[in-house]
C-alpha cells in the first residue's frame, strides 16, 4: 500500500512538471500572460529526445490561435531579429530549450484573451508525421513584462 501512494504521488508530480510522448519529453511548458488586445504572445519550454535519432519538429499549431509559427532571436548587422524557423531539430540524446531571446514559439492572433491559469493546447507534427498534443498553462507575468509587451515600458 505505501508503495501504491508513493508510486501514485510520484506520478502526480510528474504530470505537472513533464509530459514524456514517448520520444519528446517536454519540460517546464508554459505560455506567459500578455495584456489584454495583445496581437502575440510567446511559448517557451525545454523539449528532451530520449532516442538515439535527431528529431524534427515541422509545425506546431493551435485551435487557441490564428497561427504559430517557430522563431530564434538572433542578432543580425547588431541589430536583433525573429527568424522564422522551418523546423526545430532537437539532437539525438539531447535537448533544445526555447526561451525568450533565443528559440521560442510565436502565438499569433489569440482567439480571446488568455489569463494567468488558461490551459492552451499546442499541436506538434514531427518530420516522421507524428502528432503530439500538449497542454500548456498561461503563466502570470511582473507588471513591467506586461507594460513591456504593450509598448509602454518608456526609455525608448
Amino acid at each position: 500500500m505505501k508503495t501504491l501512494s508513493i508510486s501514485l504521488l510520484l506520478s502526480l508530480f510528474l504530470s505537472f512538471n513533464a509530459n514524456a510522448t514517448g520520444s519528446l519529453e517536454f519540460l517546464n511548458a508554459r505560455i506567459p500572460e500578455a495584456p489584454p488586445g495583445a496581437g502575440v504572445m510567446a511559448g517557451y519550454m525545454e523539449i528532451s529526445n530520449t532516442t538515439s535519432k535527431n528529431i524534427d519538429i515541422i509545425s506546431v499549431n493551435s485551435q487557441s490561435f490564428k497561427m504559430v509559427e517557430m522563431h530564434q532571436s538572433k542578432e543580425v548587422d547588431g541589430f536583433a531579429k525573429m527568424l522564422p524557423q522551418k523546423k526545430l531539430s532537437i539532437p539525438a540524446n539531447g535537448k533544445l530549450i526555447l526561451k525568450s531571446g533565443s528559440y521560442h514559439l510565436m502565438l499569433i492572433k489569440p482567439e480571446k484573451w488568455f489569463k494567468h491559469g488558461d490551459l492552451i493546447k499546442l499541436n506538434f507534427t514531427l518530420s516522421n508525421d507524428t502528432k503530439i498534443s500538449l497542454d500548456v498553462n498561461i503563466k502570470k507575468t511582473s507588471s513591467r513584462a506586461m507594460k513591456c509587451a504593450a509598448g509602454k515600458c518608456g526609455g525608448m
